[in-house]
């Protein structure tokens, strides 16, 4: 279907407006990670500080800031899922909650996590998702098979949970000394070599925050790591078990893009297939970093114009993340589909399906 928006000059300035009003924030984010070292951004990214003479050991700080906050956030308290994929870092997986903006990681740092590749996710001003992949070079003399089987250089097969705790706190007292809280242990996958969570809680001036990670290493790819760390300041809002189970959504797609993920309703992976409404000034489009809510503001506004105004409102929402730009999809309550796009290049599809 053809959209009538096409051409509109009105919508044309709707656009540019959005742009104006979202994406220069969104550019601002960017410049806020870099322009704050206290927020540790590259210390996470970074991660191990301190390299034990085992598995690595993910340290790092508390970075939220109140900026991060994606303009436009909707309040629709509407079942939705998002899915993310990064060929780049040879993974994908899906989050039940709702994202309001994302950087795209890739860079070299400076400490043996090496070249480090993924997403930052900002939930609200107070939650932050990082999923990433970095080197995993053992020490000199060590070898690949010793460095992820061992944890400071005890076989992790068959080890407890409270073992491996007590190992950790025996081996590297001080990464819990700021803690008043604090739990982890092995898992177990058919295609990981090794699975290893925690879950600390740290007091601050502003009340007491959480650090959650999953960190894996593949069978197929026993020279990386895989981090899930989610980071938030209310520790009643994740309970552990939900956090765990983000470990089943994660898989990792190696070179095989035909893993690429998709959703129940087939969100279009080709950008030919959906219609070409224009492009967002480049100078107000920031190469690492979008808005989530961008795409479904843009989203919401064409299905105005579709339905002319008539009451109507969202019963369902997915959001398809790639490393080249974002794509919704929503339901409505009159029966209407609608998917909207913006790439990280500028451009803009709409579609009615």
């Amino acid at each position: 279907m053809k959209s009538k928006l096409v051409g509109n000059i009105w919508w044309k300035a709707v656009i540019c407006g959005m742009a104006m009003a979202t994406f220069t924030g969104v550019v601002g984010m960017a410049e806020d990670i870099e322009a704050k070292p206290k927020v540790a951004f590259i210390e996470q990214q970074g991660m191990p500080v301190d390299m034990p003479a085992g598995m690595p050991v993910p340290v790092g700080d508390h970075y939220t800031d109140s900026s991060l906050l994606a303009k436009g956030e909707e309040t629709e308290n509407i079942p939705n899922h998002t899915y993310i994929s990064s060929r780049k870092g040879h993974f994908r997986f899906a989050i039940p909650w709702d994202v309001q903006s994302l950087t795209w990681i890739d860079k070299v740092v400076p400490t043996d996590s090496g070249h480090v590749v993924g997403v930052l996710l900002q939930l609200d001003k107070d939650v932050i998702v990082m999923v990433t992949r970095r080197d995993n070079v053992p020490p000199k003399g060590v070898s690949q098979e010793q460095w992820n089987t061992t944890w400071y250089d005890q076989p992790i097969q068959g080890m407890t949970d409270a073992e491996y705790m007590e190992i950790w706190r025996q081996k590297n007292p001080h990464t819990f000394k700021k803690h008043t809280v604090s739990e982890g242990g092995l898992l177990s996958r058919e295609d990981m070599t090794a699975v290893r969570w925690d879950r600390f809680e740290q007091p601050t001036q502003d009340g007491p925050y959480v650090r959650f990670t999953i960190d894996m290493i593949m069978k197929e790819d026993l020279t990386h790591r895989y981090l899930m760390e989610v980071e938030y300041d209310d520790i009643h809002r994740y309970d552990l078990q939900t956090l765990l189970h983000l470990l089943d959504d994660f898989v990792y797609m190696g070179n095989d893009e035909s893993k690429e993920i998709t959703s129940s309703h087939r969100l279009s992976k080709d950008p030919s297939s959906m219609h070409d409404i224009g492009q967002i000034p480049k100078e107000l489009v920031s190469g690492n970093s979008m808005s989530v809510s961008d795409v479904t503001i843009l989203e919401g506004l064409y299905h105005e114009e579709l339905v002319q105004d008539k009451p109507s409102k969202r019963i369902q929402k997915e959001i398809r993340i790639t490393d080249e730009g974002i794509t919704s999809q929503s339901t409505w309550d009159d029966n209407i589909i609608t998917e909207a796009r913006i790439l990280r290049s500028g451009q803009i599809g709409l579609e009615r399906k």
